[in-house]
């Protein structure tokens, strides 16, 4: 009778044991299915952050070469690809809705001024040789603004890059726990295995 209740026990065991696995591979599957998720999202927004920052640099070549070499179809050309490239990053990030409020409202303001200064810049440029003081003038006034505007794509970029590196440590300190849990119940299993042997 003994041996019976002691088997009967061993199955209870075994089959709590095998539950308690199934549960924690499910969990840990899900688990590391939205983590993945959220570093593959994380990593996304770092490289549209990256290509924003290198369009925002871009812009401000194509601005240069226009101050110093003057206006020609080609050079306007570039500096409107390089403007429609830096438009469609900063809509990108808006569409995934990484941007807080306060920064969809500062790059908006920027950009807002920046279209003013070309407006400006262009009613000029077209009609006349600018002077060195006026090219030096819209030089300054481009200089600030793209100044801003990569400030705060610093800031996402480094607030991203931050997010990224706590998701990484986050799927570390998951995967940790579950081998220690993991251990521990088939450390259990085979013990209980083993005294009934």
């Amino acid at each position: 009778a003994n041996t019976l209740d002691d088997k009967k026990i061993l199955k209870k065991k075994l089959i709590i044991t095998f539950l308690i696995m199934i549960i924690l591979i499910l969990f840990s599957g899900i688990m590391g299915w939205i983590l993945t998720q959220q570093i593959e999202n994380s990593n996304n927004i770092i490289d549209i952050v990256h290509l924003l920052k290198e369009s925002e640099l871009q812009l401000r070549r194509e601005e240069k070469n226009l101050l110093i070499r003057g206006y020609s179809p080609e050079r306007y050309l570039r500096w409107q690809t390089a403007k429609e490239e830096f438009h469609q990053k900063f809509g990108e990030l808006i569409a995934i809705k990484t941007l807080t409020d306060a920064e969809t409202i500062q790059i908006k303001t920027e950009y807002s001024e920046m279209s003013k200064i070309y407006s400006g810049f262009f009613d000029e440029i077209l009609t006349k040789k600018l002077s060195l003081d006026q090219i030096n003038n819209y030089d300054d006034q481009f200089k600030e603004v793209g100044r801003k505007t990569l400030g705060i794509i610093n800031n996402i970029l480094v607030r991203e890059q931050n997010n990224s590196a706590a998701k990484d440590t986050q799927a570390n300190i998951l995967i940790a726990v579950f081998l220690i849990i993991f251990t521990i119940t088939a450390g259990f299993l085979i013990v209980n295995v083993l005294k009934h042997l």
